[in-house]
């Protein structure tokens, strides 16, 4: 189901110009700027998901309650070169540090809505990854407030399938790749380090909480690049053993699931995911 109109025409009418343009799509000022691009299929239910092999792509929009406004996020595909993309867009007025929305992929089991794990390599102890990379090539146009933060959720128990579990998450680990307007990562920074030869910030924020309202803390820690990469790999057991080093991560704990996508503190921005990939050993 997509947000684009079908027109379906008498057969004994000539095609006039007002029937072409009754079949375009009306281009409001709140909405999702992406969408209207050429060859574009968007689907922009709140509550819309879909699996692509072990990917689930989600038009999440966990804070959307604090909008200022009218607004819209989007899914989109798009075929190019005879291979099919996906990515999101979308349009929030006004800025707000603590996020509108997060749409992303998602491998593994995800604590905040459960079901079945993606792929069967997750979830998996901390101290036991051997290889698990998340290789990425993302073609973005942003306007405001955002950032490009792959992520993992920490959990206390080895969940393969079952209910939402927000309680056993123990700790998120983002990595900021990029960047813009307001967004800076949760808490404050506390240590320059390098991983995998390349410098990083290293933010800390105990007791994080995305919804209040839920009761659910845990701490949140942000890995910050100096510069954009909007291309590249993320070696994140050497990330994990900077943290488990520093105490930071309890490496008994499992990774659940690694999550891939913008948040969006404001304006209107559209990211088309060219690669996507998690290799697993």
């Amino acid at each position: 189901m997509t947000d684009r109109y079908r027109c379906v025409l008498p057969a004994l009418l000539a095609v006039s110009a007002v029937g072409i343009s009754a079949c375009r799509l009306r281009h409001d000022a709140h909405n999702a700027p992406g969408k209207y691009q050429t060859g574009v299929d968007s689907s922009c239910n709140g509550s819309y998901a879909i699996a692509d092999g072990p990917y689930r792509y989600e038009n999440n929009q966990w804070g959307s309650g604090k909008a200022q406004g009218p607004f819209e996020q989007c899914l989109l595909k798009r075929t190019v070169d005879g291979k099919q993309q996906r990515g999101w867009t979308w349009n929030f007025p006004g800025t707000d540090s603590s996020v509108f929305s997060y749409p992303e992929v998602v491998f593994g089991w995800k604590p905040w809505t459960g079901g079945k794990t993606t792929d069967p390599h997750l979830p998996t102890r901390v101290g036991d990854y051997k290889k698990l990379t998340l290789v990425y090539d993302v073609e973005s146009q942003i306007t405001g407030s955002y950032n490009l933060a792959p992520e993992v959720w920490i959990v206390n128990r080895n969940v393969q399938s079952g209910p939402a579990s927000p309680s056993s998450i123990t700790a998120e680990i983002m990595f900021w790749m990029d960047c813009g307007g307001v967004a800076q990562p949760g808490g404050s920074m506390v240590a320059q380090t390098t991983v995998s030869g390349e410098p990083y910030e290293l933010w800390q924020q105990d007791g994080a909480a995305g919804d209040a309202s839920t009761g659910v803390r845990w701490r949140l820690i942000s890995f910050k690049r100096p510069t954009p990469l909007l291309k590249g790999a993320i070696d994140i057991p050497a990330f994990m053993r900077v943290l488990v080093e520093k105490g930071l991560v309890d490496p008994r704990h499992y990774i659940a699931s690694v999550e891939f996508g913008n948040e969006v503190s404001g304006g209107s921005g559209t990211t088309w995911v060219k690669h996507l990939e998690v290799q697993t050993e």
